[in-house]
């Protein structure tokens, strides 16, 4: 069977239409209309502020469709030369768009909200949108400084964003590796790391350590740049530090931060402990880096035809709502997935969303394995969680959902599926299930913290100069280190190089919303087996309200207080008892 490409055909029918043009077109005069009635109307009528928030609600809903449909294109084919000029072309739209957003936030900062609410209901069920921006007014530059940024940003910090991008997917190594040669990218050199070989996943390692190595340089100056930028910027913007902005951007706390990451520490042992046990399985005292994601050598293992994974996510997303199930089928049905790995995709998977068709498409590297049909289920709970906002009429400046809780719903159907697997699994079908799940865990308690300390001290010392390559590894090896322990014989010096999470003028500290958004879905679903009835009706309103209030507000409608360490620990419970089964299978078929 041949594995589906995604349709983007009912956004815009091909990159040469009309149809792509005039929207091009079109979004410039929103622009245009929008930037004139800013400068005109400094203390706008509601009538008037209504018309700002439509042109607002407009301008964003036709650049996310063009920047999806170009995203379509680039993601799944990293050399296709007439959408990346199609993108660079719309650069001057982008920066003109980001001085709007600025000017929007400095009228907001001015008006009165609660007497503008008495005459518009419009501007009220934007409430939250609106006081957050009026709070973020606090943290502008003068509206020159601001727009002389924005023009500056896409031939400054944004081109090192684009050059990490470009050498990651665009870079190759020739090189022969289990009797193949041939020419190897980043994403390819990874799957081979969860290759049943030992020998094949060691030169896997080894060769994605030399082609990462080739441009150690430019990776450095890429990091220096972007972190000094971001850095000078926060700075100047009166944000205490760039993680305060990231708390702000996320709708929570740093008491719910630190409530997390505790809890987090305290149950690093576990995780430890099930690396410990999984290198008895393969044979070994000590994992090696490359080992991490090792398949486990197990017959029961199972694989998965594409027929087959649709087939089980549409059995199992039904026993919890025919609601989930119908998406997931409708998903499958229109091709809103690109499926098959190829040269010049990217690696990994995502979710993204079209707000003008209220369609989303999803993008797997798949090859049949269990991680493959967890990865699937949880792609599929993001475009449901997008489905519940677009069904509940929302603008998208209403959707507009932070990164701590845009993984809820992906954590909750990849739940579902892991214990659909489990129901009735043997001792040995348990292992190699646990396993998978463990791994994702593990990446997402361990990993992701490593990743934050190393940020965070890249930005504290980035203040001081600029970071030799040599000083970028020691750091993330300390990171690694802090996390992994001795759990791991071999680190990975330069996980900083390849991780494109590092590299993003808009979003710092890209990785502790994971480690939320998997322990929040956990508690929600927690939630789902204790309290079953309702639950549905009130989890679909929690989706469609994760732009309408912060996360601890949405939190408390099921009895959940994220400031609160017990409430972590008792997700991360859930992981630490899968783990403990996990050490006792292996203690009794591999001692």
């Amino acid at each position: 069977m041949n594995l589906p490409h995604w349709q983007l055909k009912n956004i815009y029918p091909s990159l040469d239409s009309k149809q792509l043009k005039d929207s091009i077109l079109e979004l410039g005069n929103i622009q245009d209309r929008l930037e004139q009635n800013l400068a005109k109307n400094p203390k706008p009528s509601p009538q008037e502020f209504e018309n700002m928030l439509d042109l607002l609600s407009q301008m964003y809903t036709k650049s996310s469709d063009i920047r999806s449909f170009l995203t379509g294109f680039i993601a799944v084919d990293a050399f296709n030369e007439e959408a990346a000029r199609l993108r660079s072309s719309l650069n001057k739209l982008n920066s003109q768009r980001s001085i709007i957003s600025k000017r929007f936030t400095a009228l907001v900062a001015n008006l009165d909200l609660q007497e503008i609410y008495k005459h518009s209901k419009l501007a009220k069920t934007h409430s939250f949108y609106l006081e957050k921006y009026q709070k973020l007014s606090n943290h502008l530059l003068a509206p020159e400084a601001e727009e002389i940024v924005a023009h500056l940003a896409p031939s400054s910090a944004d081109a090192f964003v684009k050059l990490q991008g470009d050498l990651i997917s665009k870079t190759s190594l020739k090189i022969k590796i289990a009797d193949s040669e041939q020419e190897y990218n980043i994403a390819q050199l990874k799957q081979l790391q969860s290759h049943a070989s030992p020998q094949v996943r060691e030169q896997a390692y080894k060769a994605e350590l030399t082609l990462l190595e080739q441009n150690q340089y430019s990776y450095a100056a890429a990091m220096n740049s972007i972190k000094g930028y971001v850095g000078k910027l926060a700075k100047e913007k009166n944000w205490d530090s760039v993680l305060d902005q990231a708390l702000f951007a996320n709708n929570i706390s740093q008491k719910s931060l630190t409530a997390l990451q505790e809890a987090g520490i305290d149950s690093l042992a576990s995780f430890r402990n099930y690396y410990r046990a999984k290198a008895k399985i393969l044979g070994k005292n000590k994992l090696q880096w490359f080992d991490i994601l090792a398949p486990i050598s197990n017959k029961e293992s199972k694989t998965f035809s594409w027929q087959e994974a649709q087939d089980f996510i549409i059995e199992n997303f039904g026993k919890y709502s025919t609601e989930l199930a119908d998406y997931a089928k409708r998903a499958f049905d229109n091709n809103w997935l690109d499926v098959p790995s190829r040269k010049g995709k990217r690696n990994g998977a995502f979710c993204m969303g079209i707000p003008g068709a209220k369609e989303s498409r999803i993008m797997l590297n798949f090859v049949g394995s269990l991680d493959d049909l967890f990865t699937l289920a949880h792609e599929l709970g993001h475009g449901y969680h997008n489905e519940q906002k677009y069904k509940a009429g929302l603008t998208i400046l209403q959707q507009d959902t932070p990164m701590t809780l845009a993984e809820t719903a992906s954590i909750f159907c990849e739940t579902i599926v892991v214990n659909a697997m489990l129901e009735n699994a043997t001792d040995l079908e348990r292992l190699a299930i646990l396993e998978q799940d463990l791994l994702g865990s593990g990446q997402l308690v361990v990993d992701i913290y490593s990743r934050f300390i190393f940020e965070k001290t890249v930005f504290n010392k980035r203040q001081e100069r600029e970071l030799s390559v040599t000083e970028f590894k020691e750091i993330m090896l300390n990171a690694q280190e802090e996390t992994y322990a001795d759990a791991i014989a071999t680190k990975h010096p330069f996980a900083w190089a390849q991780k494109g999470h590092y590299y993003s003028t808009n979003r710092s500290y890209y990785n502790f919303p994971y480690t939320f958004g998997y322990l929040f879905g956990l508690g929600l679903y927690n939630e789902y087996q204790n309290k079953p009835e309702g639950f549905q009706a009130r989890y679909n309103k929690l989706l469609a309200s994760t732009g309408l209030a912060d996360a601890k507000t949405l939190a408390k409608d099921f009895g959940i207080d994220i400031e609160d360490k017990e409430f972590w620990k008792s997700s991360l419970r859930i992981a630490q008892a899968r783990a403990q089964e996990y050490i006792k299978l292996v203690d009794k078929y591999y001692s």
